[in-house]
């Protein structure tokens, strides 16, 4: 029996033939293989996730900052820190009596709304309280211009390398730490302070 164009209809006996179930069929292995990957990816992230020993507490207060970690409890660390003339300074030097560590850059807006707090407290508190300010970003004349701008007169001391953010576990500002004489971080202050947040804290930690 004849058929006209019967030749353009022939195919391979392995040739897949666009619309045929064999390729339907392997269009539906790929999907499920791609599935399967993506299914053992989260599982497996969400199992590093939850085996992950961290080694320390996040911050969780309120107003708090939750990428901080929580230096209360834990010793001051001794690195060097500049001055605005490039001098290095051991932070053991600070320490010895009461110090109040306030962490901040220039154009951090909570950072600039608490500043007059510090300056207030350091005016009230200064005699007994040594308050340093410690810049994470700002260059000596933007530091310069910042704290004139609001009349501080407290130490302003540069972490250039980021060694001391790092060994406190400050990710971000500001932070204010109330250390004791021995070099203890007694207060951690995460986030904006107002001033009833710090006269309560140095109330607690520093009673006259």
């Amino acid at each position: 029996m004849s058929c006209n164009g019967c030749d353009t209809l022939k195919t391979l006996p392995n040739e897949v033939v666009v619309g045929s179930l064999a390729l339907v069929r392997a269009r539906s292995s790929l999907l499920t293989t791609v599935a399967a990957v993506l299914l053992i990816s989260v599982a497996g992230g969400w199992w590093w996730s939850r085996s992950t020993d961290e080694t320390y507490e996040l911050d969780a207060t309120a107003g708090s900052i939750a990428l901080n970690k929580i230096a209360e409890g834990s010793v001051f660390a001794t690195v060097d820190l500049q001055t605005a003339t490039g001098a290095r300074v051991s932070t053991d030097t600070l320490i010895g009596r009461p110090l109040v560590v306030n962490f901040w850059f220039s154009t951090c807006e909570p950072c600039r709304r608490e500043f007059p707090v510090l300056v207030d407290a350091h005016e009230l508190h200064g005699e007994r309280i040594r308050f340093i300010g410690v810049n994470l970003s700002d260059s000596a004349e933007v530091a310069a211009a910042f704290t004139a701008q609001f009349d501080a007169t407290f130490e302003t001391f540069f972490d250039r390398d980021g060694r001391l953010t790092s060994a406190l576990g400050v990710a971000t500002a500001p932070v204010t730490m109330l250390v004791d004489e021995g070099g203890v971080v007694r207060r951690q202050l995460t986030g904006e302070i107002t001033a009833a947040s710090l006269a309560t804290a140095i109330r607690e930690v520093f009673p006259s």
